[in-house]
Order: structure tokens, then C-alpha cells, then sequence
């Protein structure tokens, strides 16, 4: 069970940061609209969020099949909660903001996204308590 409550946030955490890196530009027009970041911020951060979640995915993925599943959710948990976070700052300040989860089919910032980046955080964490 505990595979299954990693594998399946570091998945996401790479899919996700495979498709932000594929439409770099779709994405970056996302975070221009959220009205966050300063321009000089903009390339520096949609470089560097998407690296972090494949960085991040995988090393959980490869900690856990080591045997090493705190390390894992030492990496994923602390990610998915700052991304719900960054998304509850965007909600706040933006109007309709599109999510740049996953590219070109982000839907928009709502309640919906910030439980899901939250439960992401939270699933692997109650693995590790549970099991």
C-alpha cells in the first residue's frame, strides 16, 4: 500500500513537470496571468518548478523501491503542500486564474486544485503512518 501512496504522487509529480517542461510557453503564460512574479521571475520559475517535480518524483520513486520511504515523503510532501499554497495565493489574487498544472489542459485555480495538491501531500505521509 505504501508503493501506491507514493508512487502515485510522484507520478503526478512528474507527469506534471514532463507536460510543463513540454509547453514551457503554455505554462509560462499561465504564470504571467497569475499576477505573482515579477517578470525577471517568470523564465527562472517555469524552468524551475517542472524540474523540481521530475526531480522530486523520481528520486521519491527510486527511495521507495530502496526501501526508503520517509526520505521519499520528505520530498514529496513538503513539494505538494507549497504547490497548494502557491495555488491558494493565486486563487486569492488572480481572477479565473489557469492552473499550469498540466499544460495545455490546466483547467482553472479553484477549490478542487488546492485539495488535490493538499491530498497528494497528505497521501503519502498517512502511508507512512498507517502501514
Amino acid at each position: 500500500m505504501q508503493y501506491l501512496a507514493i508512487g502515485i504522487p510522484a507520478s503526478v509529480a512528474v507527469i506534471a513537470g514532463v507536460i510543463k517542461l513540454r509547453f514551457r510557453r503554455e505554462f509560462a503564460t499561465a504564470v504571467v496571468a497569475w499576477g505573482v512574479l515579477p517578470p525577471r521571475g517568470i523564465r527562472p520559475f517555469t524552468t524551475g518548478l517542472p524540474a523540481a517535480e521530475v526531480a522530486a518524483g523520481l528520486a521519491a520513486i527510486g527511495l521507495t523501491l530502496m526501501g526508503r520511504q520517509v526520505a521519499a515523503v520528505a520530498l514529496l510532501a513538503p513539494l505538494f503542500l507549497l504547490l497548494a499554497a502557491g495555488q491558494a495565493v493565486i486563487l486569492r489574487r488572480s481572477v479565473n486564474p489557469s492552473c499550469g498544472c498540466f499544460g495545455r489542459t490546466a483547467g482553472p485555480i479553484g477549490t478542487g486544485t488546492i485539495v488535490r495538491a493538499a491530498a497528494l501531500a497528505l497521501l503519502p505521509v498517512a502511508a507512512i503512518i498507517v502501514f
